[in-house]
């Protein structure tokens, strides 16, 4: 069995690499993989062995048939192998499988030991988590389950067993288990629902498996991700698994997650539905009603449907060889901050994403980056993060969805099944996620699509009634460009103002920066350089800013000139303030608003 372990994990890793995750939602309890792009002729290729123990997709099941069936439903996410750890240890091993690498247990193991374990002294996340797939109790030496009449660990078989039925159909049985129920439902769990015996006489999985199979093929032909492939891409698998255990569990909800990605969300005092409260893990306690016709993001025209929906908090990189980002210029505020390694990175806020079908790539977040986020209330979207960012990122306020671990080396994954890779990039620049996937993964997680009570606050930027080009400030200075590049040495980002047009044009690495979807630079009306505190917090080099503060100042840019402001922010959900030196909030021209977090004393106008 521990070998076999390894043969699901290689392979659940070779899935991983340059194909899209499917948009069908995973759950708990049930490992997310490939069924639609990845064939068993593929996965063959790539490891170069007709060997099907080392290849066969069927592996990528024997994990998770073994966890819901032999876990007690008490212990569900408590026992050594998680769905989120198995998930995250095949997708650290992509590297080490896309460098040639293939290993049998054994040297797996020895690799955990002789190098995870010594790195830096410490062992890191990657040899944590492969050493608690390797040592699963639930894997090797298995507890003795608890079996009554009709349950097994916890979970009701009624629906699709009954005794009488399965002893008369399974006459072996009789000699060996006799007129015992429990017994028959042992044998029918851990044998019978993998070979795909039938447990009574209303429920047969082979038939149930047809329906469900043609579901997931008809959601498969329509996904984005399935789309995003082109025309001449192999047909979908079109499976919704290679065992006929998971159709049983399935058909019997005994995932903890609703299973389609249409499921219930519990969400009280909001629009949906609240059918099922195992659905999800976080709720809201209300939706914020607004009637405003004008966006509080840029002041422009609006309708009342947007108005009332949560924008997306997403992050961006700045990376060279990441450039141009999908959906960008969908961001009616934008964040640069700078990261460890000297390198910056973006977070943008994005309230029309509905149509999208290819958003980012995305990248890690940093805690300075939620505070900023918080303000406007969105579905924060992020690939893993930084442990500084445990207690805040995984606290019940914050609704986020991440490709990976939260924090880097713990917390959950929220959504993670519904983020794609495309393989006209290379890792880790080529992570996304489609706006369907957004909608079926808010409804997984129980999150609200429409703004909070208690969390939005309408009262952020102050716009001018009129166009506000800073004459009435005597002290204001030109400034047609604004060279960041001692703020962001690596990006070296630069804005450059177009008086025909009244915008600045953002330049990045020295050339436009432009938006993937529709090929145009990026643009916005406001400027603003945020000066923060900040100090270095380890020897990796990982920052910290000061996001909520009071004493700090800055600059406000539009319309070709230049004030200095002050900042403010007095808690997480109060939206930062800026302020003239007279100490009269300052008025935004209608449009899109860049904002660069500064480091104190970097920015030299």
């Amino acid at each position: 069995m521990r070998k076999s372990i390894i043969a699901l994990i290689t392979a659940a890793a070779v899935v991983f690499t340059g194909v899209s995750v499917p948009d069908q939602a995973y759950a708990a309890g049930r490992v997310p993989r490939n069924m639609y792009f990845t064939t068993p002729e593929v996965m063959q290729d790539k490891l170069k062995t007709s060997d099907e123990k080392a290849w066969s997709p069927a592996y990528l099941t024997e994990v998770e048939n073994t966890y819901w069936t032999f876990a007690d439903q008490s212990d569900l996410g408590s026992t050594k192998i998680t769905i989120d750890m198995a998930k995250n240890c095949y997708r650290n091993l992509e590297m080490l499988l896309d460098n040639g690498y293939t290993m049998d247990y054994n040297e797996l193991s020895a690799y955990c030991k002789e190098y995870l374990g010594k790195k830096n002294g410490q062992p890191d996340a990657f040899y944590n988590v492969m050493s608690d797939c390797l040592n699963n109790p639930y894997i090797l030496n298995r507890p003795e389950p608890k079996v009554t009449a009709k349950t097994y660990n916890g979970r009701d078989y009624s629906k699709v067993f009954d005794a009488s039925y399965y002893l008369e159909h399974n006459p072996g049985l009789k000699k060996s288990i006799g007129d015992d129920p429990a017994g028959l439902l042992r044998h029918f769990v851990e044998t019978g629902i993998y070979e795909g015996r039938q447990g009574n006489e209303t429920f047969n999985v082979r038939e149930y498996k047809k329906e469900v199979d043609a579901e997931v093929m008809a959601n498969a032909l329509e996904s984005a991700a399935y789309k995003s492939l082109g025309s001449d891409a192999e047909k979908p698998v079109g499976q919704y698994s290679y065992s006929y255990a998971n159709y049983f569990g399935r058909y019997l909800g005994h995932y903890n997650i609703s299973d389609s990605a249409e499921g219930s969300a519990h969400v009280t005092g909001g629009s949906q539905d609240a059918d099922n409260d195992e659905a999800s893990t976080k709720t809201v306690t209300g939706t914020y009603k607004t009637t405003a016709k004008k966006s509080v993001y840029t002041n422009e025209p609006v309708d009342s449907d947007l108005a009332n929906q949560r924008p997306i908090a997403i992050m961006m990189p700045t990376d060279k060889g990441a450039q141009p980002s999908f959906g960008i210029g969908r961001a009616e505020v934008l964040y640069e901050i700078m990261e460890e390694g000297s390198i910056s990175r973006q977070m943008a806020i994005i309230p029309d994403w509905q149509d999208l079908e290819r958003i980012g790539n995305i990248r890690s977040c940093r805690l300075y980056y939620i505070y900023a986020a918080k303000e406007w209330d969105p579905i924060l979207i992020h690939f893993g993060g930084v442990t500084y960012m445990n207690g805040v990122i995984n606290g019940p306020d914050v609704n986020n969805l991440s490709g990976t671990y939260e924090y880097g080396v713990g917390g959950n994954a929220p959504g993670a099944g519904f983020f794609f890779r495309s393989s006209d990039r290379a890792a880790p620049h080529n992570a996304y996620i489609s706006a369907s996937g957004i909608k079926k993964a808010a409804t997984q997680q129980g999150y609200s699509l429409n703004l909070r009570q208690g969390y939005y606050n309408p009262t952020h930027f102050k716009f001018a009634s009129k166009v506000n080009d800073l004459s009435q400030y005597k002290d204001a200075e030109d400034a047609e460009t604004i060279d960041l590049a001692s703020v962001f040495p690596y990006s070296k980002s630069k804005l450059t103002y177009d008086k025909s047009e009244g915008k600045y044009y953002k330049n990045i690495h020295g050339g436009p920066q432009k938006d993937a979807v529709t090929h145009e630079q990026i643009s916005f009306e406001n400027v603003i350089i945020q000066n923060t505190k900040w100090e270095t917090k380890d020897e990796k080099g990982y920052l910290d800013f000061k996001m909520i503060d009071s004493t700090e100042d800055g600059y406000f840019f539009t319309k070709g000139k230049r004030i200095h402001i002050h900042w403010k922010k007095t808690d997480d959900y109060t939206p930062t303030k800026y302020y003239d030196d007279d100490g009269k909030e300052i008025e935004l021209n209608t449009g899109r608003t860049y904002i660069a977090v500064a480091q104190k004393g970097k920015y030299k106008p």
